[in-house]
């Protein structure tokens, strides 16, 4: 009796664990990239920004903010979230009566984490192609 040669699924596993591991990096990504813009968003809403979300990207790449009918540079984007996020991080120790520290602390460990694990992925897969 002869005996069919089946293929080896080694591969097959190896494929498919990978592109899940690819799709559950693309999802934490994704979450990470909403949560930023809900922390920016909410921000900007208690301070009672954001009643007509008209904002347009000129061609010197500078955003044109309709409500306030001046463009801003992409420097002047950042200071301010960095002003909203201190204010939320201000405001979430202040209510939870903790430090600065103990609010910014975990928060960091988990991004500098997440960047350290996106980092190695894209080594691994710049060492594979």
């Amino acid at each position: 009796m002869g005996t069919e040669a089946h293929g080896d699924d080694t591969g097959d596993r190896q494929h498919a664990a990978g592109w899940a591991a690819a799709q559950a990096r693309r999802e934490r990504q994704a979450s990470e990239l909403r949560a930023g813009i809900s922390l920016v968003g909410s921000a900007a809403a208690d301070l009672g920004w954001g009643a007509r979300p008209d904002v347009r990207v000129l061609a010197d790449g500078r955003l044109w903010l309709d409500e306030l009918e001046v463009a801003v540079t992409a420097a002047q984007v950042y200071q301010a979230a960095r002003h909203l996020i201190a204010a939320q991080v201000a405001t979430v120790a202040e209510q939870a009566g903790s430090s600065v520290g103990a609010v910014a602390g975990p928060w960091l460990l988990t991004l500098h984490t997440n960047e350290a694990m996106v980092s190695l992925d894209l080594d691994v897969q710049d060492d594979v192609a």
